[in-house]
């Protein structure tokens, strides 16, 4: 299985972000003409780690995937473990190179078997996500637990996110937090961030925001201040402190978290920070497109398609969109295809013919899976008549690789009709539901899907209604 375009651009930043201590270490302390150097005269460490450089582009070395899968492949055949870990998790992630799922596996396993811990965790996360891989949560499990008794705080870290939110293993809360303080206390500012919004987030009875707001300022001592951004973001739309949300909010995107000015631009567009929100737009927006934030283009585009400080204008907002994806901009583009494959009952018509042309025009700038999850969504938005759900359905069931919460709210908003067909499979099959397969929100079916979303994380959202596309979106993608 792979994984959705959303989670493989997350997780590819974690490839560059936690590439591997014995390089990283290596390669701070020598500089790339240095390296090649060391490489020159056959030192081992030398070579592995020019080799993640070269791949990368990172360290100052000019990326060459190339040269540096041939430097590691040839480090890996002296028999170095730590270069077998970073080939494998390469050829087996795919991200930078092109997987090769099986040799990867194959290479991790060897240096496992040799003792490596991170390779324990690469192996381990691909098999607990699915990365290229069958999900295996139990296998994952175990090698997690070795990697972390072995001292690698990522295990660590997402041993503990795992079982305090209970998306894969059994939640357990209390040895959640206890190994996500432990991560903590040793420097993962990421743990802390997660125990902060465990304390944000929790039910409206139990949360603690003071306590949230201690655990995110330890984490951004470290540096990490998407924690701060995620606490002015809470305030900011609960407008429990509009002064306050901005200052948080603003000290983030000072901090370098640049989608803190997209969540400052979103907030004052819709006029959630206090008096003359809508007046701060602009600099936001101005902030937010220097720090490289795609989504600023979609902000402006919906600006201009519902008239916000501005006359409303469809063929505006259509033209707006083009341009930024024209420029390259892929957020824009996916935005602009789903925009014109659905309408927005205003100001664009919906138009799946032109929505495809548009798919075929920007397809260079999405991922491949992104390309066929639009596809299918726009051939969905095309089919009306409920006899041809059947092979649409069969299409959908045969992608297992595609299904994602993401890809799931996107068929919903392309056809929801179609959308409760599927469920109405899925739920006939385990027996909660006996009715036609109509594809129709009928009492029935708002009863089955209820009960199936009472098994989902946050279950207390499924309590005012279930035709919500986060709630649709995450029971298709199951």
């Amino acid at each position: 299985m792979s994984i959705s375009g959303s989670m493989r651009k997350i997780l590819f930043g974690m490839v560059l972000a936690l590439w591997g201590n014995s390089g990283a270490l290596y390669a701070q302390s020598q500089s790339y003409e240095d390296l090649r150097t060391a490489a020159a005269t056959g030192d081992l460490n030398a070579q592995r780690t020019l080799g993640e450089a070269l791949v990368s582009g990172k360290d100052g070395a000019p990326q060459n995937t190339e040269e540096g899968l041939a430097m590691l492949e040839a480090t890996s055949n002296t028999g170095d473990i730590d270069a077998k870990a970073s080939l494998g998790k390469l050829l087996l992630e795919g991200y930078l190179v092109p997987a090769d799922p099986d040799r990867g596996t194959q290479l991790l396993a060897d240096a496992i078997e040799a003792g490596n811990v991170e390779a324990q965790t690469t192996l381990g996360l691909a098999l607990l996500w699915g990365v290229n891989r069958e999900k295996d949560p139990v296998r994952a499990n175990a090698l997690l637990e070795e990697a972390a008794k072995g001292g690698d705080l990522l295990a660590v870290r997402v041993l503990g996110q795992n079982l305090l939110g209970g998306w894969v293993f059994e939640q357990d809360v209390e040895r959640g937090m206890a190994l996500l303080n432990k991560a903590g206390d040793a420097g993962d500012p990421e743990a802390l961030v997660s125990l902060g919004n465990y304390y944000l987030n929790r039910s409206r009875a139990s949360t603690d925001p003071r306590l949230a707001l201690a655990y995110f300022e330890r984490a951004a001592d470290f540096g990490d201040v998407k924690g701060l951004a995620d606490y002015g973001s809470a305030l900011m739309w609960s407008q429990a402190g509009p002064a306050d949300a901005e200052a948080y909010l603003r000290r983030a995107g000072e901090m370098g978290l640049g989608s803190a000015w997209t969540t400052l631009a979103t907030g004052a567009m819709y006029g959630y920070l206090g008096r003359d929100s809508r007046s701060k737009y602009d600099d936001f927006a101005e902030r937010g497109t220097a720090a490289g934030e795609k989504q600023i283009a979609v902000l402006d585009a919906q600006r201009q398609m519902w008239g916000i400080s501005m006359r409303a204008s469809g063929p505006k907002t259509l033209a707006g969109l083009d341009a930024a994806a024209d420029a390259g901009n892929d957020v824009a583009a996916h935005y602009l295809i789903s925009l014109v494959r659905d309408g927005n009952s205003l100001n664009i018509r919906k138009n799946p013919d032109a929505a495809r042309a548009y798919l075929e025009r920007f397809s260079k700038l999405l991922t491949p899976p992104e390309v066929r999850q639009l596809s299918f969504t726009i051939d969905a938005s095309s089919t009306k008549v409920v006899s041809n759900f059947a092979a649409l359905a069969q299409t959908y069931n045969s992608q297992p690789d595609l299904k994602s919460v993401a890809f799931g709210e996107e068929i919903y908003a392309a056809n929801p009709n179609f959308s409760f067909f599927v469920l109405q499979q899925n739920m006939r099959d385990s027996g909660l539901y006996d009715g036609d397969l109509n594809g129709m929100a009928t009492p029935a079916t708002l009863r089955g899907v209820y009960t199936e979303c009472r098994a989902l994380a946050n279950p207390e959202r499924c309590n005012d209604t279930v035709m919500r596309a986060d709630i649709i979106g995450a029971l298709l993608a199951r």
